[in-house]
């Protein structure tokens, strides 16, 4: 037995559907209005706060690698070997960044 759009069951299922759909449409709108200002960036919410985080976490990771080669003598009496691995991996991450661009 084929149903068509003249049967009042589908012709039911239809309006049914349409009014779920308004349903969630207006649900999703007061949603959006309510919360999208608090999904403002931490940045932005509390810009002091996290300025004092970044610093303090590069300041942490500075300090560390500082320390961490230090550690070893040859790299503590020569600074230039330092210098020049910091230098090499900064041509070789540039170097992949083109190529992967």
């Amino acid at each position: 037995m084929q149903k068509n759009d003249n049967d009042p069951i589908v012709h039911f299922a239809y309006e049914a559907i349409d009014e779920h759909e308004k349903v969630a449409s207006t649900t999703e709108q007061q949603f959006d209005r309510t919360i999208v200002p608090l999904r403002k960036t931490v940045a932005q919410r509390f810009p002091t706060l996290f300025l004092l985080l970044v610093t303090f976490g590069f300041t942490a990771t500075v300090t560390g690698i500082e320390h961490f080669l230090i550690k070893y003598e040859v790299l503590s009496n020569n600074p230039e070997i330092i210098f020049l691995v910091g230098i090499g991996i900064l041509v070789l991450t540039g170097t992949l960044y083109k190529k992967l661009s």
